[in-house]
């Protein structure tokens, strides 16, 4: 394994990507997308660094939340797909707490907060991942920012490419990464990229679960637009003029 920072885009230069899975990692972000006519994972430090590769029109699916709640209500989108996730996935959607509460720095004030707001605390893990969603939440404000960028739940859209079954394994077993590899099909071969990406980077920096998430963000990405189906059918927009949506394979 070689000893390099997950922090150096590995990008190609000559890149005009026009479709992207992206999932947040312990070194950044994984991006899946095609080069030619193979798949390819890369690791950036941030979202920032992906921009010089997107052409203009790019389709960006993302794991991670876009639209964020002013007050304590639960956003459309967490509640219907907690729903259709039902009874083996529906953990996987996190409760995602009020814009104010992921611009918190500290666990305590971001927990105390979120009990003044809604009378519920947040967990360390909702937490940790306050950093990738106040990053995005910023990026998506950006005029530098090329692109369509859209949240893109992992296990939602496993279980439709499974006929709308949830996943009974869990994506942290070999049996549970298998199956979602096998869903995958059309994308053609991910092994090799995958075993490529575990081959340069640390398991310090991203995981074999993180690789298999943006695959399926990418294949969401790829999907053409009456292929692909939007939790709700009309969803609202927040305080920023985000969409609060869920996308997946229809």
């Amino acid at each position: 394994m070689t000893d390099m920072s997950a922090q150096i885009p590995r990008l190609p230069k000559d890149a005009s990507l026009t479709a992207v899975g992206l999932d947040g990692c312990r070194g950044g972000w994984v991006v899946a997308y095609r080069h030619g006519e193979s798949i390819r994972l890369d690791v950036i430090g941030q979202l920032s660094d992906l921009n010089g590769a997107l052409a203009n029109h790019a389709i960006v699916m993302v794991d991670m939340p876009i639209g964020l709640t002013e007050d304590n209500s639960v956003r459309e989108c967490d509640a219907l797909a907690r729903k259709a996730l039902r009874p083996h996935r529906a953990s996987s959607v996190f409760g995602v707490p009020a814009r104010a509460v992921t611009r918190c720095e500290e666990y305590s004030a971001a927990n105390t907060l979120s009990r003044e707001l809604s009378g519920k605390g947040i967990s360390k893990q909702a937490f940790y991942l306050f950093p990738k969603i106040r990053e995005l939440d910023d990026w998506l404000l950006s005029a530098d920012r090329k692109g369509h960028w859209t949240e893109c739940h992992p296990e939602v859209a496993f279980a439709s490419l499974n006929s709308g079954v949830p996943l009974e394994a869990s994506k942290k077993t070999e049996s549970g990464r298998l199956l979602r590899q096998s869903l995958m099909c059309e994308l053609g071969t991910i092994n090799s990229p995958i075993d490529a990406a575990l081959h340069t980077y640390r398991r310090k920096d991203v995981l074999a679960d993180d690789l298999i998430d943006a695959l399926v963000c990418l294949l969401t990405a790829e999907r053409l637009p009456s292929e692909r189906a939007h939790i709700p059918l009309e969803a609202p927009a927040d305080a920023r003029g985000l969409t609060m949506e869920i996308v997946a394979p229809a």
